[in-house]
């Protein structure tokens, strides 16, 4: 899932209570992968997932300390250490063989881009995909998701999902892998194009999330997930969610070649 410099950059947020002293610190990896987590112009963390452990701060006997890197680096650490958590991550079987997951927050429609002017690619089913070259982020969902593997001769492994969107751009892969809401805001980011781009196939509707390293105390796991329910329950979670989300995405796809229900249902055949 966010994104980039050649070296790893930590920095460090305390969502801390007024008896933070006497409270442990738990780690939580992400990227910088707008409108979920990013820093803004004054260095501060914001986003849609930084609200949502904002309110479960309040649930919670331990302060979450977040450190964002790029998502390689921050996904190794999540894998590497346990007691430690990672956010924004997507749900699939593969990483719940080094993952405890804790809950979704969100669900993204996960799309396969190419360049408007190359209406001489078409994909009706992910096996077409294997005709082009295609530039994906390392540790990325999306290998999972089109049971690719890091040898694949067609597939580059890049750092980010930025960098994959950079060489789609400048015509060096044929096609890249996002969900609509990140690629809309990496588009916006680089300075691109929407129109530029178009959607051939829908893959998955992806739920994202949280999660925890597989040997994580099992009282620490509990305990965040019960926190996140809680803003479930509650309504928090619906009211974040309404207040980063609340415009349709659906009304402003930019796919531009078919149907997206006639193209889900290629994915499904």
């Amino acid at each position: 899932m966010f994104r980039y410099l050649s070296v790893v950059i930590f920095i460090i947020t305390f969502f801390s209570s007024p008896v933070s002293n006497a409270r442990p610190a738990v780690t939580f990896y992400t990227e910088s992968y707008p409108p979920f987590q990013s820093l803004n112009s004054q260095g501060e963390l914001v986003g849609f997932s930084i609200d949502i452990l904002h309110a479960t701060q309040q649930y919670l006997d331990f302060d979450i300390n977040i450190k964002i890197m790029p998502w390689s680096r921050a996904y190794y650490n999540a894998q590497k250490y346990p007691n430690t958590f990672i956010f924004s991550i997507a749900n699939t079987n593969k990483r719940l063989a080094y993952f405890k997951w804790i809950g979704d927050f969100y669900t993204v429609q996960d799309m396969i881009y190419r360049k408007s002017n190359r209406p001489d690619i078409q994909l009706k089913t992910i096996d077409d995909i294997n005709r082009y070259s295609m530039a994906l982020s390392r540790n990325d969902a999306s290998l999972d998701r089109l049971k690719l593997d890091g040898i694949h001769p067609n597939v580059y492994l890049v750092r980010s999902q930025l960098a994959a969107l950079r060489m789609l751009n400048f015509d060096r892969v044929d096609l890249i892998y996002n969900n609509e809401v990140g690629f809309r805001e990496d588009v916006k980011k680089m300075g691109f194009k929407l129109s530029d781009f178009t959607a051939v196939l829908p893959v998955v509707n992806m739920p994202i999330g949280i999660a925890t390293h597989k040997d994580t105390d099992e009282a620490l796991a509990k305990s965040m997930r019960q926190a996140l329910n809680t803003l479930t329950q509650s309504g928090q979670l619906e009211s974040i969610t309404a207040r980063w989300f609340g415009e349709d995405l659906s009304s402003q796809s930019i796919i531009q070649t078919t149907d997206i229900k006639a193209l889900t249902q290629a994915v499904q055949k």
